[in-house]
């Protein structure tokens, strides 16, 4: 719980930035390298920061502190065996990881935002579909990427892609729609909201729908 729970701006990674550094940082603006309007994920980007591949070890490592503990705590204070209690055994898993993903995506800075935990998320459905399931959804979203325009559109497909490969696989069907909701959740969040998922490049937010 505590990996699952503390938030990705408690997670600093490196030395402290010289002068230098952050001086060099400002010149590599990435906005200035992207064109006008171009929101999407940049794999490069994304896939050579530390913080992203801790984020997908903290999801994969609570996920399944989750889902191995409640079903037998909930048979222990039931004072019953065999998982008589699917359900709450189901809703209770449901709840732990909506409650986290929710800590994940927030972040009060001036004001209130929401972040997609997007390398969280993939680290976070492992221990509810299978290893299969899990890698061919992550590498399928991934080669799609290059036709999706920001990050809300690649939740969601992820979520799509997450409950397909699951069904397709024969794993649990409640666990392959719960997973793709999860993942899907940031995005239709944003939208109840009515607030846009933002991207954070150090110090630099770039705000994308």
């Amino acid at each position: 719980m505590a990996l699952l729970c503390t938030p990705r701006t408690w997670l600093r990674l490196g030395r402290p930035e010289s002068s230098r550094s952050r001086k060099s940082s400002r010149n590599r603006d990435p906005r200035r390298d992207r064109q006008t309007g171009d929101n999407s994920l940049w794999p490069l980007e994304e896939f050579a920061r530390r913080r992203n591949w801790l984020d997908f070890g903290r999801g994969l490592a609570g996920g399944y502190a989750v889902v191995l503990a409640v079903p037998p705590l909930v048979n222990e204070v039931m004072h019953v065996s065999g998982g008589r209690y699917g359900n709450l055994t189901m809703g209770l898993i449901a709840g732990v990881l909506l409650a986290v993903l929710l800590i994940q995506m927030l972040r009060i800075e001036e004001r209130v935002a929401l972040y997609p935990p997007i390398f969280f998320l993939m680290g976070l459905i492992y221990p509810l579909v299978g290893v299969k399931a899990a890698t061919v959804a992550i590498i399928a979203v991934w080669v799609l990427n290059i036709v999706l325009p920001n990050p809300a559109v690649f939740l969601v497909t992820f979520g799509g892609l997450v409950t397909i490969f699951t069904v397709f696989f024969g794993g649990g069907e409640k666990y392959a729609v719960l997973a793709g909701g999860l993942a899907a959740f940031p995005a239709l969040a944003a939208t109840m909201a009515r607030r846009r998922l933002a991207q954070f490049r150090k110090k630099t937010k770039i705000v994308v729908r």
